[in-house]
């Protein structure tokens, strides 16, 4: 009866990554294969008029598709964090801390109905079952450790979560032997009954055997490639083209994985207002409603979905044009050493990074989106090789993306806007460079292996995330990781415009770049 029901596993670059449960609205007699798969439209997805405010809900707290398509049945959900500890966390903040989410206030002061941030607890209207689903604060938010203490920014790329991670997790729980609907249907009712969740006999069953069904065909289509991802991803970093090829899987393209995958940091969309795409490589072009919510329409979210709440789509887009943050450096600044910076900055940088003033020195900003070829700007090509001809054809060829979404391969990345750069690190499109001080060091004065400390305060002069360099049998520690840069992918080299630079002028760039 059911083929699918899995969690939305790869945030809002991939968010919503789960196939269609048929989860049936009248429990009453035993469903079959040949019943249509309702849609689920809980009252917070309804429709709303047009607006980047409404857009704005969808990005941080709500998220896009019904709960049978992209959700996972709360009780279940519980179930698996508490019957699979050692892959899941065992408990809330167990899971949070596990694959580096943030925490949320809770919902009406009741910490049993807590979720991390990112996470959208909605009660499904067929059966009152609330159902987790996600939205792109899972991973577009992160907390700056600054000296007046720590805070929360939205839209920045959060360089902690780990989304391949959560997807191997779940890979794994449902190629275990004891991964059965009999235990999780016990577990799930344990878990209703200790937090109060809505659990209804006539419908409890068909959903539990739905969620079995459907993790155990995810792991049948993707499983091994999905652990394989997460073998090589470092926080923060999602492989964003392969993961796309795993989803096209089921819509029937036979598409392979490549030997070195292309991760990518998690962007910080501050930077969406000034593009026309919203990839590094600007390979991802059309209809910009459609792109604002591409991963969720390839990766599992139906296309239903889309005909019937069209204005989910456009009024997160029209947040996303409108978005808008300016965050003031909390650091001392040289404003005679900025303004000298600025002149270099305006003649070195300005034609590739956009220009930040005008005449006056009010703040006004121009930037145009340009693709720098590869050749040119020397950084690491993996992610630029992801998108291959198998993946390019396979990715036109899907009936419900034709007309509104195409991947067009560019051969270059696209130079990011730096409003509020200084809060950014890491950086590079594959967060290669911890701190703007690295990438200024000279390429063959680049640290090849450091160990970068993602939960220390935050380096308010090196502009960045702190590192050091990483001696043999050096201990990681917690909240810490390992960066090896002569690992294809992660290379360290390319964008010598900054080291180029005379010591002098090199601070002094850095000294403007504070104000942004």
């Amino acid at each position: 009866m059911v083929r699918a029901l899995t969690g939305a596993v790869l945030g809002a670059l991939l968010a919503g990554c789960a196939n269609p449960a048929r989860v049936p609205s009248k429990p009453a007699r035993a469903p079959t294969e040949n019943d249509a798969v309702p849609m689920s439209v809980p009252e917070e997805y309804r429709w709303r008029p047009l607006s980047a405010e409404a857009g704005a809900r969808t990005f941080s707290r709500d998220g896009i598709g019904d709960p049978y398509g992209a959700g996972i049945a709360y009780p279940v959900w519980l179930a698996l964090l508490e019957t699979y500890p050692d892959e899941l966390g065992g408990t809330v903040a167990g899971f949070q801390r596990k694959f580096g989410f943030l925490s949320a206030p809770l919902p009406e002061s009741d910490p049993d109905r807590a979720v991390p941030l990112g996470f959208h607890l909605t009660v499904d209207p067929n059966t009152q079952v609330s159902f987790v689903m996600m939205n792109c604060a899972a991973c577009h938010a992160e907390v700056l450790r600054l000296p007046d203490g720590p805070r929360l920014v939205m839209g920045l790329g959060n360089k902690r979560v780990r989304m391949h991670d959560y997807d191997a997790a779940l890979m794994r729980i449902a190629s275990s032997p004891t991964f059965t609907t009999e235990r999780l249907g016990k577990a799930a009712r344990r878990a209703a009954h200790r937090h109060g969740a809505t659990w209804p006999p006539g419908s409890r069953g068909a959903i539990v055997d739905a969620s079995v069904r459907g993790f155990r065909e995810r792991a049948r289509l993707r499983g091994p490639d999905a652990i394989r991802l997460a073998q090589g991803a470092l926080p923060g970093r999602v492989a964003t083209i392969e993961s796309f090829a795993l989803a096209l899987r089921t819509h029937g393209a036979e598409i392979s994985i490549g030997a070195t995958p292309g991760y990518a940091k998690v962007p910080d969309v501050v930077g969406f207002p000034y593009r026309k795409t919203f990839s590094y490589d600007g390979s991802g072009i059309g209809a910009p409603s459609t792109l604002a919510v591409e991963a969720d329409f390839a990766f599992g979210v139906r296309a239903e979905w889309y005909e019937t709440q069209r204005h989910i789509g456009t009024s997160l887009y029209l947040y996303l044009r409108s978005f808008s943050r300016q965050l003031k450096y909390p650091g001392k600044l040289d404003e005679a050493l900025a303004r000298r910076g600025q002149d270099t900055f305006d003649a070195r940088c300005a034609t590739c990074h956009g220009h930040y003033s005008g005449p006056s020195g009010e703040r006004r900003i121009s930037y145009a989106e340009r693709v720098i070829p590869v050749q040119q700007v020397g950084t690491d090509r993996a992610r630029l090789d992801a998108v291959s001809d198998q993946f390019v054809r396979a990715a036109n060829a899907l009936p419900l993306a034709r007309g509104l979404a195409e991947v067009v391969p560019t051969g270059g990345y696209v130079p990011p806007v730096l409003l509020d750069v200084w809060a950014r690190g890491v950086y590079g499109h594959a967060g290669q460079w911890p701190s703007v001080a690295f990438l200024a060091l000279p390429e063959d004065q680049r640290p090849q292996r450091f160990i970068v400390d993602a939960e220390a305060a935050y380096d308010l002069e090196g502009l960045g995330t702190r590192y050091r360099l990483a001696a043999p049998g050096a201990d990681v520690g917690p909240g810490s990781y390992l960066q090896d840069a002569t690992r294809r992918g992660y290379g360290t080299g390319g964008h010598p415009y900054l080291s180029d630079l005379d010591a002098a002028s090199r601070r002094a760039v850095l000294e403007y770049l504070k104000t942004l």
